[in-house]
């Protein structure tokens, strides 16, 4: 309760914030807030309520990829106002499709690469990933197929989220690039506290690197290709590592 009290006023905080002292008109001041305070501070208690509970993956992957299809398509709405489709990365220049492709394979070699470097690292401390990740790992062909398309929703509505409408937000309101970049990856690491201490750190790693080849290329093609196939290589490829 007392979470849920300290989440709201500081959400109310940080709207009041944005919209006495930065440009952003009110739909962005809201949206913004939401994004980098009010979502975070929700996953935390949402850890909490579901700590003793028994996961439901199917009903968990449907959920999930609803929620987040509704914020990317909220970001794009109010992104493509805010900075337009080429300040959120969205626009495709045929001429610069190899150079995307490079740096989307450099994000998956990262990205992999930080995966092993937290999977040795949980090993050498004998600490366990997460109950959460552990049973939130597909099982069935169902499963796996409703996994598949949580990774292609997560992959295109996180994106829009995090790097294609809040880094430019953040910035729109006066932040500088490293600040944007910084927030909005601890905002995303925390989003993801169901993973525990060891999957924030990961996951705030892996944010870092995203928003900086977001910020480097101006482009968020390459980086929502690199989370869809991250995400299906935890699902499939990682998941007995994870789950050992």
């Amino acid at each position: 309760m007392k979470v849920a009290v300290a989440g709201l006023v500081g959400y109310a905080v940080v709207v009041y914030f944005l919209l006495s002292s930065t440009p952003l008109r009110w739909p962005d001041a809201l949206f913004l807030a939401a994004l980098i305070e009010l979502l975070p501070v929700l996953a935390v208690m949402q850890v909490d309520v579901a700590r003793d509970l028994t996961v439901e993956r199917v009903q968990a992957y449907v959920t999930s990829a609803v929620t987040i299809l509704i914020l990317g398509v909220l970001s794009l709405a109010l992104g493509s106002r805010l900075v337009g489709m080429e300040g959120m990365g969205l626009r495709i220049e045929l001429e610069r499709v190899a150079y995307m492709m490079s740096w989307g394979a450099a994000v998956l070699v990262l990205g992999a690469a930080t995966l092993w470097f937290f999977l040795v690292l949980r090993k050498m401390g004998g600490w366990e990933e997460s109950r959460l990740v552990r049973e939130l790992l597909p099982v069935t062909r169902r499963e796996k197929g409703l996994y598949a398309g949580l990774s292609l929703c997560a992959g295109f509505g996180e994106e829009l989220a995090y790097r294609g409408y809040a880094i430019p937000a953040v910035i729109v309101a006066g932040g500088s690039a490293p600040v944007a970049l910084a927030l909005t990856s601890a905002a995303f690491a925390v989003l993801h506290s169901y993973q525990g201490v060891l999957g924030v750190a990961r996951t705030a790693v892996v944010g870092v690197i995203m928003g900086a080849v977001f910020l480097h290329t101006g482009s968020l093609w390459p980086l929502i290709v690199a989370h869809v196939v991250i995400d299906l290589a935890v699902g499939f490829v990682f998941a007995d590592k994870l789950m050992s």
